[in-house]
């Protein structure tokens, strides 16, 4: 885990990289516009959010005129990856078998959930061995001689 940068985001960070997401860069006020009614805050405070944001490499801005339009640093699946990679290591030492079978004995995951993983690990595992077959190191195939 040493040298490893983890990526902290918080809920109301986490609801503004998903607008960012979902709409495009976005000025100050075009955010607030997506805001839901009682979520509401004034411009300032949006303005300092999104300044922190971009502090911690979240966010960052281009200037259009007088305004800031603000795009998100990192894609969904680099956040989603991120902090996955830090939840399993922290509560489950790393390990996505005692994460989903912490799912599976709380009943948050159906038996077509499972099969729907399995049917993608299969397509993955499948797509891995025709890319190593060609000469190519896929993500798949990487990610699966790094698991024991």
């Amino acid at each position: 885990m040493a040298g490893r940068k983890v990526l902290a985001i918080t809920e109301r960070q986490f609801a503004v990289l998903h607008l960012l997401w979902e709409h495009g860069p976005l000025t100050v006020r075009g955010l607030m516009e997506y805001l839901p009614r009682g979520d509401r805050q004034p411009y300032t405070t949006v303005l300092g959010l999104l300044q922190a944001m971009e502090r911690a490499g979240l966010v960052d801005h281009e200037k259009q005129g007088l305004t800031h339009l603000y795009r998100p640093a990192l894609s969904r699946q680099e956040a989603t990856g991120s902090l996955l990679s830090d939840f399993l290591a922290r509560f489950f030492q790393g390990s996505a078998e005692q994460l989903i079978v912490g799912l599976v004995d709380a009943e948050k995951l159906a038996p077509d959930d499972l099969r729907a993983i399995e049917a993608r690990l299969a397509r993955a595992d499948r797509e891995g061995s025709r890319a190593a077959a060609g000469g190519k190191s896929p993500k798949a195939a990487k990610k699966r001689r790094k698991s024991p």
